[in-house]
């Protein structure tokens, strides 16, 4: 039973399944007493799915008086959209990428949005520390404002526009939220903010000695992109003579076939050329299927028999109960370590292996980064991570009945292989830094250490 229960561990908003919100939906009316049965119905829907909400929530009593703080200040109709801005703050204090209230898909909201002729803020965003720099534009195309951070916009200081939207950001930590923050922040903005036709900013140039004010731009209309090509979630590359490089963005894709195919061309080229040090770069993976790893990079890599885990416990559910474990029981135990080196695997790697990590880097690709450090297999390097190295998982999802928003929840916890305190970010073996906006520099920056 603990191998289905534990097997895998999806990250939180990537994998909702869709639902049909609308726009129309979004400024339709609910009432006050409708809005009380749907946090009524979240909080005993948590109260049956979730293991343990001390696991990551500070004040456990403190949140329950919040939801009944709400249901006393809604007294009069409100919109969707209104409730979804008096309830999202809930998800920061609940400290889980897992564990939230959202609309079922902000993505084809926002799609909705723009087919409808509206806009969103016009440029992809990286933090860096705690500034917030300008990439390239949302839509990809290059601007010429990269490496810019950005101080106000339409004259609003960047402090006051990013506080409501990190508040009702899901994360582990606050550098968790706003590295997914980041990702969404043309979404989140126009949800929060409304609809703008042109932007106004002030931005600062990398070095800080050239403030640029009143720049004009128009909002962007561009069709938001779905990643769905294979290419731009998972790259390999001979780097030199001794080096290859990985890159993997996320540890699901709906051809499962297609990803291991790749995975074992990577390391069958590499055990061809000899290669003697390999990089795999995780810090924009946000999850998924722990078996992609497993299967697709440890099964590779390890040197004695190991396991994604120490202690856990799991909430038994509908449909999950048994003779043995009944249902609302929670089931605590620790795992082994069973999972065996395959010594015939043709394509063993036996050369050094580092794993770079970041604040995005998240649910089983944490799994993944633990597995390895703790068991020797590899040497992080980067920056700790956003999320706790205790990972939540299991995810479960639940449409309130009136505001047909979403909820989601873990059905287990599970901390590190090698235990712990599992509220401590991951933290990596070779600490650097590097310029956010040219990610390549950490990749540099390890190679001249050899």
């Amino acid at each position: 039973m603990l191998r289905i229960i534990l097997s895998t561990l999806i990250i939180g908003l990537l994998s909702l399944p869709a639902m049909a919100n609308s726009l129309e939906h979004l400024e339709s009316m609910i009432q006050p007493q409708q809005v009380e049965e749907d946090l009524t119905a979240w909080l005993e829907w948590l109260d049956k799915t979730h293991p343990d909400l001390s696991y990551t929530l500070g004040d456990v009593d403190g949140f329950y008086q919040n939801i009944e703080s709400l249901k006393k200040d809604i007294k009069e109709p409100i919109s969707i959209r209104q409730l979804w801005r008096k309830l999202t703050v809930l998800n920061s204090q609940l400290s889980d990428g897992h564990t939230g209230i959202v609309f079922d898909s902000t993505r084809k909201l926002t799609q909705q949005h723009l087919e409808n002729g509206g806009g969103i803020f016009p440029f992809a965003l990286v933090f860096d520390d705690s500034k917030l720099v300008i990439t390239d534009k949302v839509d990809g195309k290059p601007s010429k404002l990269k490496g810019y951070s950005i101080k106000k916009i339409n004259g609003m200081a960047i402090e006051q526009v990013l506080q409501p939207l990190l508040a009702r950001m899901h994360g582990d930590s606050l550098r968790h939220r706003k590295a997914l923050l980041a990702k969404r922040f043309a979404s989140y903005y126009w949800l929060y903010f409304g609809n703008e036709k042109e932007f106004v900013i002030d931005v600062v140039n990398p070095k800080g000695k050239i403030n640029i004010n009143n720049v004009e731009v128009a909002a962007s209309q561009a069709p938001l992109s779905m990643d769905k090509v294979f290419e731009h979630s998972y790259q390999f590359d001979i780097l030199d003579a001794d080096t290859a490089k990985l890159v993997i963005k996320k540890f699901n894709w709906p051809n499962r076939e297609r990803y291991f195919t790749f995975m074992e061309s990577a390391f069958k080229q590499m055990k061809e050329r000899k290669i003697k040090k390999l990089i795999i770069d995780i810090r924009e993976n946000g999850g998924g299927d722990d078996d992609m790893w497993k299967e697709g990079i440890v099964k590779y890599i390890a040197t004695q028999p190991w396991r994604h885990g120490s202690t856990y416990k799991v909430k038994i559910i509908e449909g999950r109960q048994s003779e043995e474990n009944k249902l609302g029981e929670v089931v605590a135990g620790e795992l082994e370590a069973n999972n065996q080196v395959v010594l015939d695997n043709p394509y063993r790697f036996e050369g050094e292996v580092y794993v770079l990590i970041g604040a995005y880097t998240y649910s089983s690709s944490i799994l993944f980064a633990n597995t390895v450090q703790d068991h020797g297999f590899a040497t992080l390097v980067g920056e700790a991570t956003g999320g706790k190295s205790g990972q939540t998982g299991g995810l479960q999802e639940f449409t309130l009945p009136n505001s047909q928003l979403v909820v989601f929840a873990p059905r287990f916890l599970l901390a590190r292989p090698k235990g712990g305190q599992h509220k401590e970010a991951v933290q990596p073996d070779i600490k650097l830094s590097y310029d956010k906006v040219e990610p390549e520099q950490l990749v540099e920056q390890l190679m001249t250490r050899w």
